[in-house]
């Protein structure tokens, strides 16, 4: 995104004419490279597309990506040493997350009258080589054909947690990602925009940016410290993202602002939640956000998720509007109004609530509430998952723990992180569900006093099946390699006989699920019917008043 959008007419002078003289032999070039004979490969009929910054050709198997020599405001690329600069950071970047894309950086060189692709003559410009790939496997392309599913959301959470997991941490300069960056980068975006829609922006909006940046300065401030600040893509839309075979491939990345690369690795993650959402996707939102935390286990991230969102929904509505200077087009304008509608939906108030599985091992409940997550996008907390995870960012120990992680000691410390986490994720405003067994009534009762602390309202899940089929689904899953769960056939039994039932007040806020179905019914809405009743907002606000828990148990 860059970080000024001024209009062209209200550059300086001595800008324009600086760009003037840059362009003197940049459309020989352009001609030159619209012609097969300039490459040294078979180019067949040369594509051509152009962006406000760039020109890409496409000849052949390869595409060559040219800077334009402009000064748009953001970014000054007038002189050719920055230029042949941009390119090679460029390729460097990019080669992070795309190395089968990106082949290097070639010289056009001018051979007399002629220019042309070679290695060697009097060096004239640069230009980023790449790889040619299918469009069609681009996520837009893939989401516009409804062709992007589930399989395409987790081979992205995957790559996406494992890139912020390695990103460089040590910014270039110390302000980067700190709380009067982030908030500079939304007001000049909010100022911008306002200019180039010609219509001031709703003063709730304006209002919403900066008093939540406000509230979020420390948080901000506690990221960076904490080292969240990563040299991260910093142009995360679904037209950045490419399906490739079974794996997924993100290219494109900001290479001309160190500003807006080193970014909270919660910002490089709102870019596709919001587009997602912008899209009408929640259910794909909801599954990378979910994916990637469980990859991650950074849900302390969580708390400026929703502005950074906003942030990009804003970038995304300027850039529509952008590109329809000189006329908008019915698709740009359209595209402004998308973004602007969700920036408004995502500053209204959130709802949250509390969900609480409970059930034996072997139960169902982590295969149906990852399931329910999908359908109506709670933030999942997952007991199996952060059992084996030491820190957030550190990798999950696939090998089965130690006896001494199942001692009455460990199981309590353990409930006091996932109680922590639910913390992280309620004070944000989202629902929770934390898949857990709740067999203990202590155990219960501090995640109901949680729930009453930050008035929102809880509802336990209880998931049930016969005690054959509980002990063989244990039993199978004992004999996987590499399974989330540690729960055996021990286990199960030694839960058999320790539980403690709910009480009279904890079945008021509880629904139960058979979980005897086929594992499919668990995605369909109607297994959940009787849940969605409850989270009716009418029937939320009787909930909490009238059918809280114990009181020995809301108050424990």
């Amino acid at each position: 995104m860059p970080e000024h959008f001024p209009s062209p007419r209200h550059r300086p002078l001595h800008v324009r004419q600086r760009e003037r003289v840059a362009q003197r032999g940049w459309r020989a070039i352009d001609r030159a490279l619209q012609r097969p004979c300039s490459y040294r490969h078979p180019a067949g009929r040369i594509g051509r597309i152009e962006t406000h910054i760039s020109v890409i050709y496409l000849a052949g198997r390869y595409a060559y990506k040219l800077k334009k020599p402009v000064n748009p405001g953001f970014v000054d690329f007038t002189l050719p040493a920055v230029r042949q600069r941009a390119c090679e950071d460029e390729a460097r970047l990019n080669g992070r997350l795309a190395r089968e894309l990106y082949c290097g950086v070639e010289t056009i060189v001018r051979q007399g009258r002629v220019r042309k692709i070679r290695h060697h003559g009097h060096v004239v410009e640069h230009a980023v080589k790449m790889r040619r790939f299918d469009e069609r496997d681009v996520f837009q392309a893939l989401l516009a054909r409804d062709a992007l599913g589930f399989a395409e959301i987790d081979a992205l959470a995957d790559s996406l947690a494992a890139f912020h997991r390695g990103a460089a941490r040590a910014a270039p300069r110390r302000g980067f990602g700190s709380a009067s960056t982030v908030r500079t980068q939304m007001h000049t975006v909010l100022d911008a925009l306002g200019r180039e829609t010609g219509k001031p922006l709703p003063d709730t909006l304006r209002q919403w940016c900066e008093k939540d940046g406000e509230r979020l300065a420390e948080h901000f401030e506690t990221r960076r410290a904490g080292g969240f600040v990563r040299e991260c893509h910093g142009d995360l839309h679904l037209d950045n993202v490419l399906r490739r075979g079974k794996r997924v491939l993100m290219f494109d990345c900001i290479e001309f602002s160190d500003a807006l690369r080193w970014i909270d690795v919660a910002s490089d993650l709102s870019f596709l939640l919001m587009d997602l959402q912008a899209h009408g996707r929640d259910d794909l939102a909801a599954r990378l956000l979910n994916g990637w935390l469980q990859r991650t286990g950074d849900f302390a991230a969580l708390p400026a998720l929703r502005y950074y969102m906003v942030y990009r929904a804003l970038v995304r509505a300027l850039v529509a509007a952008l590109k329809a200077r000189g006329g908008p087009t019915d698709r740009e304008s359209v595209e402004t109004h998308q973004y602007l509608r969700l920036a408004g939906r995502l500053i209204a108030k959130p709802r949250p609530y509390l969900l609480l599985c409970h059930g034996y091992s072997g139960s169902g409940k982590s295969v149906a509430s990852e399931a329910l997550v999908n359908l109506i996008g709670e933030i999942r907390v997952s007991s199996d998952i952060e059992r084996k995870r030491p820190r957030p960012f550190a990798p999950i120990d696939a090998q089965p723990l130690p006896r001494a992680a199942y001692s009455a000691d460990s199981i309590d410390r353990h409930y006091g992180t996932l109680l922590a986490l639910t913390r992280h994720v309620l004070a944000a405003g989202y629902p929770a569900l934390v898949d857990a067994t709740f067999l203990k009534r202590d155990h219960r009762s501090r995640f109901a006093a949680l729930a009453d602390a930050l008035a929102v309202p809880v509802i336990v899940l209880d998931f049930h099946a016969r005690t054959c089929l509980l002990a063989e689904r244990v039993s199978r899953r004992a004999a996987q390699a590499h399974a989330e769960s540690d729960a055996g056939p021990v286990v199960l039994i030694r839960q058999l006989a320790n539980e403690d039932p709910l009480s009279a007040g904890e079945m008021a806020c509880t629904v139960h699920f058979d979980t005897e179905v086929p594992v499919g019914a668990f995605a369909h809405i109607e297994y959940w019917q009787a849940l969605l009743e409850r989270l009716d907002t009418q029937s939320m606000h009787e909930m909490h008043e009238t059918a809280a828990p114990d009181a020995d148990v809301a108050h424990a």
